[in-house]
C-alpha cells in the first residue's frame, strides 16, 4: 500500500469514527422535520458512562427523558449514574 493510499484510509477511518462518536443533535443541518427533540439514544448514553467512568456497563433504563445507565467500576464497585437527553451526566 502506498503512501497516499494509507493517508486516504487514515483520513476515512478518523472520519468515520469521528461521526459515529458525536452525540445525537451534534450534527444542527439533519433538517428534522418533526421539531421534536428525541434526544439520545440508550446505546449514546451507555457509551457517554463507559467513557466518562471507564468501566463496564452493565444495565441502561429509561426513565423519563433521562437514562439510568449502571456501571461495574473497577475494583468491584456498581455505580448508577444519570444521562440526560442531551448527554449530560448527572448522580
Amino acid at each position: 500500500m502506498n503512501t497516499r493510499s494509507r493517508s486516504l484510509l487514515t483520513f476515512l477511518l478518523t472520519a468515520a469514527l469521528t461521526l459515529t462518536s458525536l452525540p445525537a443533535g451534534a450534527d444542527k443541518n439533519n433538517h428534522d422535520r418533526s421539531g421534536s427533540d428525541e434526544g439520545i439514544s440508550e446505546q449514546q448514553a451507555a457509551s457517554i458512562v463507559k467513557r466518562a467512568y471507564d468501566g463496564r456497563v452493565m444495565s441502561v433504563k429509561r426513565e423519563g427523558n433521562r437514562y439510568k445507565v449502571t456501571v461495574l467500576l473497577d475494583g468491584g464497585r456498581i455505580k448508577t449514574v444519570s444521562v440526560d437527553s442531551h448527554g449530560n451526566l448527572g448522580n
